[in-house]
């Protein structure tokens, strides 16, 4: 029988959802709604305990209406990498369906990325799934007019390639925000700047609020992070075409308007 013969069926339907969450495009984990194991075109799919269930899907222009829900354990590994390491980027969830007895037609449901894991009732975590079509349809931000660059450092206007940037370094102390590390690359700013600590596989970000020295002052804390353990750390930048020029040689890309006048035409008389 085909998909659409079964989910049509009264009796002979047994359908089962596998789920399927990556991070930069890597799978991180295959789970299913069954209560067993089940392996599809090579791929396993696990159960969790607890379960895993998820609310009704709507097609809706409104960002909130359009979300699906899916509710798992409380230490459900993709409820725990969201909720303790909210900086560990993107994490993409696709829902697929097929019938048990024909697992040859799959077919996929909704996909689209992972906006939060909230705290239900009981304990449990709720996954917050914004589809795809919502993000493609939501308008971004206007550049602005002004003296001070307004690209995103690192970022494709920039063009400055971030690896190139890296000072590896080790963790001499960590204590929630407070980082010391053992040395920092001389006449580099690092306060707005970004430090990067992986473990097991997963990169964690922060920004640094502030720097003194090998002192730093994070915006989160690092999970996991403990001295001697490596770390990367990536200068900051203020969007000024002084630093800009001087620390990166990157004036040729510079965001900003150095010549605006500073009387405003059209708010304001010239006479």
């Amino acid at each position: 029988m085909t998909y659409e013969t079964d989910e049509l069926s009264i009796q002979s339907g047994a359908p089962v959802e596998l789920y399927t969450f990556t991070r930069g495009g890597v799978v991180i984990g295959r789970y299913t709604s069954g209560e067993a194991e089940v392996t599809v075109d090579g791929d396993t799919y696990s159960t969790y305990p607890g379960g895993l269930a998820r609310g009704e899907i709507s097609i809706s222009g409104e960002r909130g209406r359009a979300a699906l829900r899916i509710t798992v354990a409380r230490d459900h590994p993709v409820a725990s990498l969201i909720h303790l390491r909210p900086r560990t980027g993107v994490i993409g969830c696709t829902v697929s369906r097929y019938h048990r007895g024909d697992d040859t037609d799959v077919i996929v449901i909704y996909a689209g990325r992972v906006l939060s894991a909230r705290r239900g009732r009981s304990g449990e975590r709720i996954l917050v799934v914004e589809p795809r079509s919502v993000s493609q349809q939501r308008i971004g931000l206007h550049r602005v007019c002004q003296p001070g660059c307004n690209w995103q450092l690192y970022g494709p206007h920039c063009r400055l390639d971030m690896g190139d940037w890296g000072h590896a370094t080790t963790i001499v102390s960590v204590s929630g925000t407070a980082l010391e590390v053992a040395d920092v690359e001389s006449g580099m700013p690092y306060a707005g700047g970004i430090v990067a600590f992986t473990e097991g596989g997963i990169t964690d970000y922060a920004y640094i609020e502030e720097a003194d020295g090998t002192a730093l002052t994070l915006d989160l804390p690092l999970y996991g992070a403990e001295a001697s353990e490596a770390v990367t750390l990536y200068p900051g930048c203020d969007w000024t075409m002084a630093t800009c020029d001087a620390v990166f040689s990157n004036s040729v890309n510079f965001g900003g308007r150095l010549h605006l006048p500073d009387l405003n035409p059209v708010t304001q008389s010239a006479f």
